[in-house]
């Protein structure tokens, strides 16, 4: 009795096809039992030197071309050509370790200790190191805005006042990228407040994003030049 009863068991879970109108019908899902593959662990790292002596160091050992994928004005991602199975092996992933610099408006002192450690130097980083040495809140601020142009008047002393003329846009270098690369240059609108604080707002419309990728991958195309040029590696942005 008890034999016929799993005799009747394993019956009703044997798969069964049927053939209806012209397609199969199955009384099971079947599923696919996909073979474990081993695969290399995606590296991070911050610079991209790194990811110029990783290639150098484990290429050889590859049996495929590596691409290098400028993602964007911070991050670079390398992984393989198309494997076997059809997939690929993401290799490396480099983040840019930078400060970054966000629009808005902030305190004066604030500013001036950004302008002195987030900025490459250049003409008009002096100009604003200027315009802050004589815009505080301590002497008084009382601004002029027209919308266009604005003009602030200083005080200075008792009675004297000192009338300035800001700059609408000033062109600035953030550290926004990689440094291994040159700092893209973009414009940002000068605003002044009442109460004392400077305001710096992008006004490029992400230009300078753009420039930071060419940027990168004229850095690759240039490092491991001998790779590129025989096409073992190839530059992605």
């Amino acid at each position: 009795m008890l034999a016929k009863f799993v005799e009747k068991i394993t019956s009703l879970r044997e798969i069964k096809t049927f053939e209806i109108n012209g397609d199969t019908y199955a009384t099971e899902h079947l599923h696919r039992v996909i073979p474990h593959v081993d695969r290399p662990n995606c590296i991070r790292v911050s610079g991209l030197n790194s990811i110029c002596k990783l290639i150098r160091e484990e290429l050889d050992i590859m049996a495929s071309t590596l691409f290098i994928e400028v993602d964007d004005y911070e991050t670079v991602n390398v992984f393989t050509s198309l494997l076997d199975d059809l997939s690929r092996d993401k290799l490396y992933t480099a983040k840019a370790d930078v400060p970054g610099f966000a629009g808005g408006f902030r305190e004066a002192e604030k500013m001036l200790i950004q302008l002195r450690s987030l900025f490459i130097p250049n003409d008009d980083t002096a100009y604003l190191l200027d315009l802050l040495s004589r815009i505080n809140m301590e002497s008084g601020v009382k601004s002029m805005d027209n919308g266009v142009t604005q003009t602030v008047t200083a005080k200075k002393g008792v009675s004297l006042n000192e009338t300035v003329q800001l700059k609408p846009r000033v062109k600035l270098q953030p550290f926004r990228s990689f440094l291994e690369v040159a700092q893209p240059e973009s414009e940002f609108l000068l605003r002044v407040r009442d109460d004392g604080q400077i305001g710096l707002f992008e006004a490029d419309g992400g230009v300078w994003k753009l420039e930071a990728k060419r940027n990168i991958a004229a850095y690759f195309e240039h490092e491991p030049k001998d790779l590129v040029d025989t096409k073992r590696v190839i530059v992605m942005y």
